[in-house]
């Protein structure tokens, strides 16, 4: 037996919903397979083809049924790499692929336009950018435009956008008052892996890897202080700590990386000893996918939320429990002139002083001669510090590849580097003076969008050197300062400037850096800024402290009466919305029993009775219902027509009328 025609093949709605599962589809580009996405691609070509005609039936039942296999074997073969989340999305895809190609019926329809608001959902967890919640709220507006064609179709475009607004101003408050009163819980899946790795710092540093960052515009986290600033020049946000030198390399210690898991397994945190000024802050950190935050040393987590959050290790770096796979807000308490010297043992002395074996013996030599001259640590540190004040020195975005003894080759040859060239060379110079010292990479300064807020961009990437100086502590040595002091002042742009380089340079950069421009990308920075902060950093704690502002101290009490109260304000805003309209609709027996038996066989033919009359209606859809439907249709239609003329439909009327509604729905759940 050939598949039967599809009714519902040339309706406008089919389109629609074909046109918006393509584009749902495409939004979840990142998780999605690529063998499922061709399957959804192939799905909306059969639709469209089904739509123009080009086909008359669809694919069989038996065929989908064996497709639908094939993909779940390969699916759970997938599977298994992915993850569950991922394996539950590309599942939900392909379902709604297949479905798409055999729907019939506008009960098909409705199945896959609910499957499709749980897609749009889906988009959420992988995007919660302002655009992505732009680009989700227009697929809604498509999604519900498609089911309006689909029960409305009589009621013109404009009409139905018209309806469509109306109905997201009604929600709006509700979804307001929802999202604030609803218990802030934890995901309920765990993120997956990123498929790349994201643009920013490495826990690997080769002199010249920053400088590739500084083309980059993206932003690195946002920043908004409660009073106090730091100064700009002081604005050193540490990410990385890296202890680990091979001659070329600066990475992570191993060494370090195992004692801190073990010092988590023991919950044996470091905290480091305070005091002097210090300054609130809250950071909304960009998702890199790995664990390391950032802050102003030295920092400490403010509030209990941060604490369960952050854990901070005693090389002072701040790691987040887990991997950041979306944006992260946390507050922070820095101590700006706090000495560095807590929790310096001998491990850590031991694991900053190790230098290669050979190699760079220009380098060596010349540490010896300055370690001959200077036996104080703090005055050999400084003549580093003065021999990189030198003129020959310069600050470059393009220096020349180093590869044989590069240390050597750039103190003495090249003479022109970026940040990380100078912090290897003078740690390194520090060690071979018997010197503890280690690299640290971070962010430097950042743009005030708005009072007290700063963004942080890629391209604001930094390294600096940290030395052991006895009672000082860990001591912060930045050579950039006398190579570019502009770097630290004013920012990348006009160190370049007096090099004469330009970041990202084009025939558009005076557009760029015009005033209004500036402006324009401040105020959609700040934006984003505003919704990170406000909707996406809403967690337990805002939640709680919110609460406390409305109610004062909290109990359960109070809790309880807040929510029934916002439940009955919610239940007056829907009465508000629906009671008129429905006295409007309100319908006598014989109508509705009626009304119930035209749903029936039109979601059972997937044929609308749209205006037409009903006897036209009944004789056109007649030829689409089994013959035991068409008489129980057939005679409900006559008993509505015959109720309709009098002034009362008589009670035989509406128990012949119920009578035939019952074996209508019967003998259509019969032939199902």
């Amino acid at each position: 037996m050939s598949p039967p025609r599809l009714p519902i093949a040339g309706h406008k709605a089919s389109l629609t919903i074909a046109v918006l599962f393509a584009l749902i589809t495409l939004s979840l580009s990142e998780p999605a397979l690529l063998w499922v996405m061709l399957l959804a691609g192939c799905s909306v070509m059969v639709r469209v083809a089904l739509y123009l005609g080009w086909y008359h039936s669809a694919p069989s039942v038996r065929t989908i049924n064996l497709l639908a296999v094939l993909c779940a074997i390969a699916l759970a073969w997938f599977g298994v790499s992915l993850g569950l989340l991922l394996s539950m999305v590309n599942l939900l895809i392909m379902a709604c692929a297949l479905k798409l190609m055999i729907m019939t019926r506008r009960k098909d329809f409705l199945q896959l336009f609910t499957a499709m608001l749980f897609l749009i959902g889906c988009g959420f967890i992988f995007a919660q950018s302002i655009s992505a919640l732009t680009m989700y709220l227009v697929l809604l507006g498509l999604a519900l435009l498609s089911l309006l064609s689909a029960f409305a179709p009589s009621l013109a475009l404009i009409k139905q956008l018209r309806l469509l607004g109306m109905m997201f101003i009604q929600a709006a408050p509700i979804a307001v008052m929802l999202f604030l009163i609803m218990p802030q819980l934890s995901p309920l899946w765990k993120m997956p892996t990123a498929k790349s790795t994201a643009t920013g710092l490495s826990e690997q540093v080769t002199p010249g890897d920053i400088a590739s960052l500084s083309q980059s515009s993206e932003l690195a986290f946002t920043a908004s202080f409660d009073e106090n600033l730091p100064p700009a020049s002081e604005r050193y946000w540490r990410a990385l700590t890296l202890e680990d030198f091979d001659g070329k390399t600066w990475s992570v210690s191993q060494i370090r990386r195992d004692l801190r898991t073990q010092f988590q397994k023991q919950s044996n945190e470091f905290s480091p000893s305070v005091s002097g000024t210090s300054f609130r802050y809250q950071v909304i950190a960009e998702p890199t996918g790995q664990r390391w935050l950032y802050g102003i040393d030295i920092a400490s987590p403010d509030g209990q939320s941060a604490n369960e959050l952050i854990w901070q290790g005693h090389d002072y770096q701040l790691i987040a429990r887990e991997p950041l796979m979306s944006k992260r807000a946390y507050r922070l308490i820095s101590y700006p002139a706090a000495s560095l010297n807590s929790g310096h043992t001998r491990f850590d002395k031991n694991l900053n002083l190790r230098i290669p074996e050979s190699g760079n013996p220009r380098t060596q030599a010349l540490a010896s001669q300055l370690r001959q001259r200077f036996s104080s640590d703090a005055e050999y540190a400084q003549a580093i510090m003065q021999r990189f004040a030198d003129p020959v020195y310069r600050y470059t975005l393009e220096p020349e590849p180093m590869q044989t003894n590069p240390v050597d080759m750039f103190l003495f040859d090249k003479q022109a580097g970026f940040c990380s060239h100078y912090a290897s060379t003078m740690a390194y110079l520090l060690r071979l003076a018997n010197i503890p010292a280690r690299m640290v990479t971070g962010y430097h300064g950042g743009e005030e969008i708005s009072p007290n807020v700063f963004t942080v961009r890629q391209y604001d990437a930094h390294a600096w050197v940290e030395a052991w100086l006895g009672e000082r502590g860990w001591v912060r040595f930045d050579p950039t300062s006398v190579v570019a002091p502009a770097r630290l002042e004013f920012g990348l742009q006009r160190a370049l400037e007096e090099s004469g380089e330009t970041i990202n340079a084009s025939a558009f950069d005076g557009l760029y850096q015009s005033a209004g421009f500036t402006e324009l990308r401040r105020f959609f920075a700040n934006v984003d800024y505003l919704w990170s902060r406000w909707v996406l950093g809403f967690d337990a704690h805002s939640q709680r402290n919110l609460f406390k502002r409305l109610l004062g101290e909290l109990s359960a009490g109070k809790l309880a009466i807040l929510f029934v109260c916002v439940l009955f304000l919610i239940a007056a805003l829907l009465a508000l919305y629906f009671l008129p309209s429905w006295q409007r609709q309100r319908i006598v027996q014989h109508q509705r029993l009626y009304l119930l038996g035209v749903e029936a066989v039109a979601s059972y033919a997937g044929i609308p009775r749209s205006t037409q009359p009903p006897q036209r209606y009944c004789e056109s859809i007649k030829p689409h219902l089994p013959e035991a439907a068409r008489t129980s249709f057939e005679n409900l239609t006559l008993a509505f027509i015959d109720a309709s003329y009098r002034q009362r439909a008589s009670s035989g009327l509406v128990s012949e009328m119920k009578q035939s509604l019952k074996q209508l729905r019967r003998n259509l759940r019969r032939k199902k």
